[in-house]
């Protein structure tokens, strides 16, 4: 699969008493963004501290550790990359699974030649770290650890708040570029490389349908492909995707006649998708805790039936996943190279726990008959989907929603008859024009499937499409995945305890998370959306 590059201090691997089969899913959550423009940006640039180790591996404070599948590691410096042979070449030393020296190689600390230099297979590595403030040496698969969050006050007063973001697309509305999808948002290393799918709702269709690509956080985006889904419609219908995958065309959508949540209303909140959410605050006792948010419609006429619901999640899990990364500290880097050599299985864990947006309606007896579900991970872009309903023709329909309090907000509810299923045709990008950027022929490598488009913090890129027809329904579907870089301020909590706690008694940490997580709640939107990534 090829290497990760992780820029890091030395790593202290800690096993402890730890299910290896649990340790990991905390991650996979990823990093959530919301739907604004308008958000102020502060402009700040890459800061990397060296280490004292580091400083021992060369003068210059460059160096690669790389972690192979074999469970050995190589500790390089003055090292060189041929992508032409797909292999890292470099001095240094090689550590077994105990990190007891099996050979040293070319020139040595003291500056004498001791061997030919070692030649490393990149396909045998599951993760390299480096203390390169630059690009990758593997086409930039990089986890940045030792940055430090130093240049953002924002970053200081709250790190747990920091903007991270997978990649994020703009699309013009009409009036502006507006941020409107954020790719894959659980995919936080090669082994998790997925598609996402999400609803360019507010996208006013062109002939040349321009889309703009950023990367906005302290993070290596890794894009296999970007491409477009158009469904074509007529007058007033709209084309939703449902949780499993599916397309479907409808109209004649209505609006509730109620809603409400502890019979306070909340109808103002989920009327029209115009930024304005109903959200709530989390239990001050337990992060894991339930509300239910009722509605009333009425029905909208013969036929098939279906719930439009735009949502996205607040900064909750962003908090937890930084939270757990805190935690491992300096040994993220073993547990990101145990991902990668398949030692690690998800089970459950707090993400599961806080769930999805569960739909029921009631049945005529008064009970509640499960509908379905949906999920979104991600706070920055606010993507729809529809579920079917299993309403009788001409019926007015009462619904709940069972959703985690403080975790969601929900921009709008509306019923629609479903016309039927459509299947949207797949336009790739014809051009893509780098505004900033590393990638020379980012086109090429959005077409090739066996290659990826990489981007750095502040990197900026506009891909063109050519629409078939232009009275459409857009989506976008991007493959790939993304690294975080890891903060000096994360490691300074590195806790094998509390990291135990998180991933095998997960009910009991959202009880006793819930009163720190509490006291930064009320800044956490604040700071996430002010320490956006603007290059000086």
């Amino acid at each position: 699969m090829g290497a990760i590059v992780i820029k890091s201090v030395m790593v202290t691997t800690f096993l402890g008493t730890l299910n290896n089969r649990t340790c990991f899913r905390l991650l996979t959550l990823g990093i959530l963004l919301a739907a604004s423009v308008s958000c102020k940006t502060v402009a700040i640039k890459r800061e990397i501290r060296s280490t004292g180790e580091i400083a021992s591996v060369g003068k210059e404070n460059r160096y690669i550790k790389a972690h192979m599948y074999d469970g050995t590691v190589y500790i390089m410096h003055g090292w060189n990359f041929s992508q032409h042979e797909n292999q890292l070449t470099g001095s240094g030393k090689h550590l077994d699974i105990n990190r007891r020296l099996i050979e040293e190689r070319g020139v040595g600390m003291t500056g004498q030649t001791v061997s030919p230099f070692f030649t490393v297979p990149v396909d045998d590595i599951a993760i390299i770290e480096t203390n390169d403030p630059g690009p990758s040496v593997v086409g930039g698969l990089a986890v940045v650890t030792g940055v430090t969050a130093g240049f953002a006050v924002f970053c200081l007063i709250n790190p747990k708040a920091c903007f991270g973001s997978c990649p994020t697309f703009y699309a013009f509305n009409g009036d502006s570029l507006v941020l409107m999808a954020e790719g894959f948002s659980e995919s936080v290393s090669p082994s998790l490389e997925d598609n996402d799918i999400d609803m360019l709702y507010h996208a006013v269709p062109q002939k040349t349908m321009n889309l703009r690509l950023t990367n906005e956080a302290l993070e290596t985006h890794v894009i296999r492909y970007a491409n477009l889904l158009i469904a074509e419609k007529n007058g007033d219908e709209r084309v939703f995707a449902t949780p499993g995958g599916g397309f479907l065309l409808t109209d004649n959508i209505v609006s509730p006649e109620d809603c409400r949540v502890s019979g306070i209303s909340c109808l103002d909140k989920v009327l029209f998708p115009d930024g304005v959410d109903y959200f709530s605050e989390a239990d001050p006792d337990d992060l894991n805790t339930k509300e239910e948010l009722l509605l009333n419609f009425r029905n909208p006429g013969p036929g098939n039936t279906g719930l439009i619901i735009g949502k996205r999640q607040t900064l909750l899990t962003t908090y937890l996943m930084y939270q757990g990364l805190s935690y491992m500290g300096h040994s993220v880097s073993y547990w990101m190279a145990e991902i990668e050599r398949g030692n690690l299985k998800p089970e459950t864990t707090i993400f599961d726990l806080l769930g999805s947006i569960e739909i029921y309606r009631k049945t005529s007896d008064g009970g509640w008959a499960y509908e379905g579900e949906v999920h979104e991970t991600g706070p920055i872009a606010t993507d729809f989907n529809i579920v079917p309903l299993s309403v009788g023709n001409g019926e007015d329909v009462e619904m709940k929603l069972v959703m985690n309090k403080g975790l969601w907000r929900v921009n709008y509810l509306a019923l629609a008859s479903v016309i039927g299923e459509v299947e949207p045709v797949v336009i790739r990008p014809h051009a893509v024009k780098r505004i900033k950027g590393d990638e020379e022929q980012p086109l090429d490598k959005l077409l090739d499937e066996h290659d990826h488009l990489v981007t750095y913090p502040g990197d900026i890129y506009d891909l063109s499409y050519e629409l078939p027809f232009e009275n459409a329904e857009l989506f976008l579907d991007s493959r790939g995945y993304y690294l975080e870089w890891i903060r000096d301020e994360w490691v300074e909590e590195q806790s094998l305890r509390n990291f135990r706690l998180m991933v095998r008694n997960p009910e009991r940490y959202l009880k006793t998370a819930a009163k720190k997580f509490k006291e930064i709640e009320p800044l956490m939107e604040e700071t996430f959306w002010n320490s956006r990534y603007v290059e000086k």
